[in-house]
């Protein structure tokens, strides 16, 4: 008898450590697997009737050879830089941190940016892809519409401005950023060498399979994030 309740105690135990580290695991969204992005409006293989080896080369390629459109070797890009100079950067009394104009450079926000500006072709690739019938797609046909272009920064979520460090952060009431890579600590509200970009916000591969909207990351959960519906009170405290 003793034994019995002995063992009921442990599984008892057992059973609430699970508990508990199931409900850890859920207060945080875990950032969605690349193959997520398949079915999504990421998706061109299917959009587009692509028969490339994989869907991953209509953003990136793992070889720069070929003589299409150039475009730059960050993160294999495949996909042809917008020429815009100058985007403007957004301002108010309450940031402590300025943002720096991405027009012309190279970085997260602006591979975002060489679709989503609206003034280069979705399918305007480094190197080119195969229809179905193995014929090269055509190039420079595709454009966003005007609804769904980012051209000016001015009006928009501040984007590649340095995170602010901890003491500014508690002064602007901002969740201070646990190291340089996220705003997490898990890499789930990645940062860019300590820089806030479009990409901390949105996860490009997100898709369907993992209910993401507006491919939205799925933030960790808080109380703040529960009571008002949300993501922005996760960093605005």
């Amino acid at each position: 008898m003793h034994q019995e309740v002995f063992y009921m105690r442990i599984y008892s135990k057992l059973f609430v450590l699970a508990l508990m580290a199931g409900i850890a695991v859920s207060a945080y969204g875990a950032r969605a697997p690349k193959s997520a992005v398949y079915g999504s409006a990421h998706d061109f293989k299917t959009q587009l009737g692509g028969a490339s080896y994989t869907l991953c080369n209509f953003c990136h390629v793992a070889h720069k050879f070929g003589s299409a459109p150039t475009g730059p070797g960050y993160l294999l890009w495949n996909h042809t830089l917008s020429s815009v100079s100058s985007y403007g950067v957004y301002t108010s009394d309450s940031m402590r941190s300025t943002p720096t104009e991405i027009g012309g450079q190279l970085t997260v926000s602006n591979l975002c940016l060489s679709c989503h500006d609206g003034t280069v072709a979705i399918n305007s690739w480094y190197e080119a892809q195969s229809a179905a019938n193995f014929a090269p797609l055509p190039q420079g046909t595709l454009f966003t519409t005007d609804a769904g272009t980012v051209r000016d920064l001015t009006k928009q979520h501040p984007v590649n401005f340095v995170y602010p460090d901890a003491t500014t952060a508690a002064a602007v009431g901002i969740l201070p950023a646990a190291d340089v890579n996220s705003i997490d600590g898990n890499g789930n509200v990645p940062l860019f060498a300590g820089r806030m970009q479009c990409a901390t916000c949105h996860d490009p591969h997100a898709g369907p399979s993992s209910g993401a909207h507006l491919f939205f990351r799925a933030f960790p959960s808080t109380p703040a994030q529960t009571l008002t519906g949300s993501s922005c009170v996760y960093c605005h405290l």
